[in-house]
């Protein structure tokens, strides 16, 4: 949906006619979606093996990828002086943050929040959807001729013990299926008035067949709770609504809460305790325990910061390396990035979790959920879920759904003839 956030003029530099208005809103359009645009490319030659980037081109994407965004948000959004104000704070607060804990990917991600000022969601999230699905189809293409042609220059992954897992040439196997994974649930999510039941299993097949492959197991842990979740939503009749609520507005504060205590309290337990709390790293394949001692060495930061990790250290009754890298994306802000991106977007989940469409509840709810797995759900061009924050803080309160009703309008009846596994998955 798009709507100005309040009836009132530019604080500068604008025609106040609705032709120049709409003008202006048409180039604010073009300009973020080719920002968003050449990120996607930007960030496709971070992860890729196959493309050969130079620094002068890395510098050039990451600058334009920031500096159209921001043009966007000085030069062609209108704001009252109130809302002036609040955006003015906020990207102080926020950039600094960004910047003294050399979250580049969150600074990225929170210039197109902000830029969101008349832009349709779903024009993003469908140029994002159609840029992976390309970028899957050539990566695995190119893969299995260099499997078949050259299999010694691969790199192959491995746990502790186990068969090689298989990154398709995509940096890692669970980048890999991150990318898999969220490419699914844009098409959700762009489709969900017209979602059947033949598009889940399709799904599920496509992510089964690559999981063979990759062994990662957060997406298909992901992608099963959002299953259930739109089977609930579409066929439960509205008895699930509430809950899809609560989940949308609490989910990712509880996890936030959840996630940064298990690191914090690891220090004073007893041995009993202590050997829960293994019991629970251990499922989350040891993500935690690196973050238990940053933790107890470090302490927490509110507005971020950067450190220099030991490469090697003994802690407790083990040796630690290579725990520069949060794979938890709590942990990674209670320690480094700051606590200050949890508060803000807790907060504003919980303001708009009511407000927002059924799908738009499931993603934030993915979101929240591969946060304690991953830390990729901060970056956009991964995971959309915080372009939702833009989508409804620039929706004025007149258009902010009232009733929810299927992304793409009313379904039409079901056709009695048509198979019942064909029907639209509508309650």
């Amino acid at each position: 949906m798009r709507g100005a956030i309040e009836k009132k003029a530019p604080l500068w530099g604008a025609n106040n006619n609705s032709l120049s208005g709409t003008r202006k809103s048409i180039t604010g359009e073009i300009v973020l979606l080719s920002a968003f645009f050449l990120y996607c490319v930007k960030y496709t030659f971070d992860y890729s093996e196959i493309f050969v980037r130079t620094e002068r081109l890395n510098s050039l994407l990451l600058v334009l990828s920031v500096g159209l965004p921001v043009l966007k948000i000085v030069f062609m959004q209108r704001y009252s002086m109130l809302r002036l104000v609040v955006t003015a704070a906020t990207a102080l607060v926020m950039g600094a943050s960004c910047l003294l804990g050399g979250n580049f990917l969150f600074l990225n991600g929170f210039l197109f929040i902000l830029a969101m000022q008349d832009i349709e969601l779903d024009k993003i999230v469908r140029l994002n959807y159609w840029f992976k699905v390309a970028s899957i189809v050539f990566h695995v293409l190119w893969y299995i001729v260099l499997y078949v042609v050259a299999p010694e220059s691969i790199n192959f992954f491995y746990r502790t013990a186990g068969e090689p897992r298989h990154s398709f040439l995509m940096g890692h196997p669970n980048l890999f299926m991150a990318i898999l994974v969220w490419t699914c649930l844009e098409f959700v999510y762009l489709n969900y008035g017209r979602l059947r039941a033949r598009h889940i299993v399709f799904m599920w097949a496509a992510n089964l067949a690559f999981y063979a492959f990759t062994d990662s197991n957060t997406g298909i842990v992901v992608l099963a709770v959002c299953t259930l979740l739109i089977a609930m939503d579409k066929l439960g009749r509205g008895h699930f609504s509430k809950l899809l609520t609560m989940l949308a507005k609490y989910l990712y504060a509880a996890c936030a809460l959840l996630f940064s205590l298990m690191a914090i309290v690891y220090t004073w337990l007893g041995p009993a305790q202590k050997a829960i709390w293994h019991q629970i790293d251990a499922l989350l394949t040891g993500r935690m325990w690196y973050s238990a001692y940053a933790f107890d060495v470090y302490g927490f930061t509110i507005l971020g910061r950067q450190l220099d990790f030991p490469s090697k250290i003994f802690w407790g009754d083990r040796w630690l390396d290579g725990f520069a890298y949060f794979d938890n994306y709590y942990h990674g802000n209670l320690i480094l990035f700051g606590i200050i991106h949890m508060v803000l977007t807790a907060l504003i989940f919980v303001i708009y979790g009511s407000k927002m469409e059924a799908r738009d509840k499931i993603i934030v709810v993915a979101f929240a959920l591969y946060g304690g797995m991953e830390s990729y759900v901060t970056n956009v061009l991964m995971c959309f879920a915080l372009l939702i924050v833009g989508k409804y803080i620039y929706m004025p309160a007149k258009e902010l759904p009232k009733k929810e009703l299927p992304a793409n309008g009313p379904a039409a009846p079901p056709n009695e003839k048509e198979p019942l596994w064909k029907r639209p998955l509508t309650g």
